[in-house]
C-alpha cells in the first residue's frame, strides 16, 4: 500500500504561552486516536508549536483505508420470518434497506440469539477525503481556557487565525478552518522575515523556518533561550550567576520564534529590597531572569530574552532597564512602607479581610488555624506549641502588607521576612514561610516540623470549611484548589512519618466552624474523608499500585495516608510473589464463611477446639498475634505481609479437616472465632476480599 507524508501548520496571532503544553498534548493524541479510529496507519507523529502556530507532521502514513468486509445485523430470526418460514415485513425491510435481497441473507449465531445479517464489502475511502473531514473538527476541538471572535465571522478560536497550511504528498487539502483555505504556504519571523515560505512537506518544515528566524521545535527553542542567557552573562562577567527557573524558561520558550538575550543592569539602592521581592517583580511581571553573584547574593543585573535581534540591542536593553526601575521603585516603596508597621500589628486588619462572605474574615479563619494546630502540637509534639501558636497567630498577617498586595505569590514568604525583621524566632519565620507549601504539584514541602503542623492545620481548615458551607470542587472547577491541598496535606504526613488518622482533625476542624456549617455536621465530616479517600487512591495508583490493591487497603485504612500508602506498596509486591492468588482465596474463603454464620465475634474457647487442624491454625495465630506489633511499629509491612502468607497452610488444613458447622454450638462459636482472629490478622494490612485474583 502506497503512503505519503503529511504537513499541517495553522497560523495565528500570538497564543499566551500556558496554553501551549495541552494543546499540543492534544493535538497529537486526538489525531492519533482518529487515524486509528479510521484504519489510517503512519510510521511518525511530530509535533510542533510557537507563539504564531500550531502544527504537526505524519510520515509514511497510508494513502487510503484498507477494504473492509463487514456484517450488519438485522433482525432477531424469530421476527424474520412467519410460523410457514415466509420473510416478514422486518426481513424484507432490512434486505431493502441494505439494497440486497432476502435471498442474500444470512443467519448469524450471537451469544444473544441468531439473527438475520448480511456482509458487505465496504471500499476504503481516501486518506485525502478523511483528513479534509477530520483536521478541522480536530482544529476547533483544541481545549483552549478562553476563546474570541474577531472579524465579521461567527468563528471562535483561542486567538485570530491568519493562514492555514495542509499538504499531504505535495498536494493542498480541499479545506478551510475559521475562513482561511489550505495552501502550501507558511509565514516566518514577524519583523525579521514577515513574507511567506512556500512548505511541502514534514521533512522540509522546521529547517525552511529556521531560514526565516522561526524556531518551530519547544525544546531546541528552550536549548536556545538557556544557551542565550549563559551567553549574555558569560561575556559580561565571569562570577555572575544565573537562576534558571525551569518554569520560567518554559513560559518564555512559548513567547519567542528566536530567542536573543540582553544584559542588563538597574540601581545599586534597589539591593536593599529582599531578593525574593526583586526576583518575584523581575520573573512575575516582566518574565526577566534575577543575577547572584557567586555568593548567591542578588547582585544589580538581570537577563532579558527578546523575539528580535534589534540593529542596536543598547537601545532594547534600555528599555528594560527603564521598565523594571518602574517595577522596582514601586516594590521599594512598599517594602519600605511596609516595615513601619510590625507584622504583630497588622492582626486587627485582618478582621476587614474577607476569606469567603459564608466563612467570615482571614481573623476568624487564623482564629480556627491556631485552634486546630494547638490541638495537634498538644497530642503529638507539646515542646513546640510556643513557636507553632505564634506562627499560627502571625500567618496570615502579610496579606495585609503592600509587598504582598503588589506581588500575592510572596504570601508566606514576605510573613517569614517581616517576622526575622521584626525580632520574630528563625522557628515561627520559618513556620510563617512553609504553612503555604506545597504551592503547586510537585513543589516542595515544609521542611520544619513547626511549619508541616501548620500547614496540615491551615489546609485542614480551608477543606473543611469549603466542604461545610457547599462550595465543592466539580469535575470541571475548583477555584480554591481543594484537591491540591488535599493532597499537599498527604504528602506532608507521608513526608514527616506522621501516621495519624484524618478523622480527629476532620472533626476538630468543624467543631471550631461552629453555626457555620450549613450541612449536616455527619454528611460533611462523610464527604471530607472521602475526598481526602480520593486524592490518596490517585497517589496510591501513581505509585504502581493497582487498582484492587489500592480499594483493599483504602477500604480499611483510608483516613491515614501514611498507613495506606506503606500497606499499598507491600501488598502490591506481595501480589507479583508466586501463590499470591492461592493465599487470597484462601482468605475470601474464610471471609465467606464469616459472613454465612452472622457477626463477627473474636472470642476462643481453646478447650474446644480439639482436632489437630484447628490447634495448629489457633497456635500459629497466636503466635503472629503477638508478632505482628513489631512489624506494625517499625511499619514493615511486607515483612507482616509476608508471615501472614505462612498461615495459608495452616487455614487451607482446617478446612479439610474441620467442619466450622458443627452441631454443638458451643464448638461452632469457637471455630467461628478462630476464623474471625485470623481474619482480624490479614486485616492489619489490607482487606483481602477487594483483591482481584482473576
Amino acid at each position: 500500500m502506497s503512503v505519503s507524508d503529511f504537513i499541517l501548520e495553522l497560523g495565528v496571532e500570538e497564543i499566551p504561552a500556558s496554553y501551549f503544553g495541552p494543546a499540543m498534548a492534544y493535538l497529537g493524541e486526538r489525531l492519533s486516536r482518529d487515524l486509528k479510529n479510521a484504519s489510517l496507519t503512519y510510521e511518525r507523529m511530530k509535533i510542533w508549536g510557537g507563539p504564531r502556530r500550531l502544527a504537526l507532521g505524519l510520515w509514511g502514513l497510508v494513502t487510503r483505508q484498507p477494504d473492509l468486509e463487514e456484517e450488519i445485523v438485522g433482525p432477531p430470526l424469530s421476527a424474520a420470518f412467519d410460523s410457514n418460514g415466509s420473510p416478514t415485513k422486518a426481513a424484507a425491510g432490512f434486505a431493502k434497506g441494505q439494497g440486497v435481497l432476502v435471498g442474500d441473507l444470512f443467519t448469524l449465531n450471537t451469544p444473544k440469539g441468531s439473527y438475520l445479517a448480511v456482509r458487505k464489502s465496504v471500499k476504503g475511502r481516501e486518506a485525502s477525503e478523511l483528513l479534509t473531514e477530520l483536521i478541522p473538527i480536530l482544529l476547533e476541538s483544541l481545549p483552549f481556557p478562553k476563546v474570541m471572535r474577531w472579524g465579521e465571522g461567527n468563528y471562535q478560536f483561542v486567538r485570530p487565525v491568519h493562514w492555514l497550511l495542509a499538504v499531504l504528498g505535495g498536494e493542498i487539502l480541499p479545506m478551510t478552518f475559521a475562513g482561511q483555505k489550505a495552501g502550501k504556504v507558511s509565514y516566518g519571523h514577524r519583523f525579521l522575515h514577515p513574507g511567506p515560505v512556500v512548505i511541502t512537506n514534514p521533512d522540509e518544515y522546521p529547517t525552511r523556518l529556521a531560514e526565516t528566524h522561526v524556531i518551530v521545535d519547544f525544546e531546541s527553542r528552550r536549548e536556545k533561550v538557556i544557551a542565550e542567557i549563559a551567553r549574555v552573562v558569560q561575556e559580561a562577567r565571569g562570577d555572575l550567576k544565573v537562576e534558571i527557573d525551569s518554569e520560567l524558561v518554559d513560559e518564555v520558550s512559548n513567547l519567542l520564534e528566536e530567542p536573543c538575550a540582553v544584559l542588563g543592569h538597574y540601581d545599586s539602592q534597589f539591593l536593599e529590597l529582599p531578593l525574593a521581592v526583586a526576583s518575584t517583580a523581575m520573573k512575575e511581571h516582566q518574565r526577566y531572569f534575577p543575577i547572584t553573584d557567586s555568593l548567591g547574593r542578588q547582585a544589580p543585573y538581570f537577563v532579558a530574552v527578546n523575539n528580535t535581534m534589534a540593529k542596536d540591542m543598547s537601545v532594547v536593553k534600555k528599555g528594560h532597564e527603564r521598565v523594571l526601575r518602574a517595577r522596582l521603585d514601586d516594590a521599594r516603596f512598599y517594602w519600605l512602607e511596609d516595615l513601619k508597621v510590625k507584622l504583630s500589628e497588622r492582626s486587627e486588619a485582618l478582621k476587614n479581610l474577607v476569606f469567603h462572605h459564608l466563612l467570615g474574615s482571614t481573623f476568624d479563619k487564623v482564629e480556627r488555624v491556631k485552634s486546630l494546630v494547638v490541638h495537634l502540637i498538644e497530642k503529638h509534639s507539646p515542646d513546640l506549641k510556643e513557636v507553632v501558636a505564634r506562627a499560627a497567630e502571625l500567618c496570615k498577617n502579610d496579606l495585609v502588607t503592600g509587598v504582598v498586595g503588589e506581588f500575592p505569590s510572596l504570601q508566606g514568604v514576605m510573613g517569614g521576612i517581616y517576622a526575622v525583621n521584626d525580632g520574630e524566632s528563625p522557628e515561627v519565620a520559618e513556620a510563617i514561610r512553609e504553612h503555604y507549601l506545597p504551592i503547586r504539584s510537585g513543589g516542595d514541602l515544609p521542611q520544619s516540623l513547626a511549619g508541616a503542623f501548620l500547614s496540615v492545620a491551615d489546609k485542614m481548615d480551608t477543606i473543611s470549611s469549603c466542604f461545610a458551607v457547599g462550595l465543592l470542587p466539580t469535575g470541571a472547577a475548583d477555584p480554591l484548589g481543594l484537591r491540591r491541598q488535599a493532597l499537599g496535606l498527604i504528602l506532608i504526613f507521608i513526608e514527616r512519618n506522621l501516621n495519624w488518622s484524618l478523622e480527629p482533625l476532620i472533626d476538630k476542624a468543624l467543631t471550631n466552624l461552629g453555626n457555620l456549617v450549613k450541612r449536616p455536621v455527619k454528611e460533611v465530616r462523610n464527604d471530607v474523608l472521602d475526598f481526602f479517600k480520593a486524592r490518596l487512591k490517585s497517589h496510591i495508583l501513581a505509585q504502581g499500585v493497582s487498582a484492587d490493591g489500592a480499594e483493599a487497603v483504602l477500604g480499611l485504612y483510608g483516613d491515614k495516608p501514611l498507613a495506606a500508602v506503606g500497606r499499598a506498596g507491600a501488598l502490591e509486591g506481595l501480589k507479583k510473589q508466586e501463590g499470591f492468588r492461592d493465599l487470597a482465596q484462601t482468605f475470601k474463603r474464610v471471609v465467606n464463611i464469616i459472613r454465612k454464620f452472622g457477626p463477627r465475634d473474636t472470642t476462643v474457647n481453646a478447650e474446644l477446639l480439639v482436632e489437630g487442624a484447628e490447634k495448629e491454625l489457633l497456635s500459629a495465630i497466636s503466635v503472629l498475634e503477638r508478632e505482628s506489633s513489631n512489624y506494625l511499629e517499625k511499619g514493615d509491612y511486607s515483612g507482616l505481609l509476608n508471615r501472614i502468607a505462612t498461615l495459608r497452610k495452616p487455614v487451607d488444613n482446617f478446612f479439610d479437616k474441620v467442619l466450622v458447622d458443627d452441631p454443638n454450638q458451643e464448638v461452632k462459636n469457637a471455630r467461628i472465632g478462630l476464623l474471625n482472629r485470623t481474619t482480624r490478622l490479614f486485616e492489619l494490612v489490607a482487606d483481602f476480599s477487594r483483591v482481584s485474583t482473576s
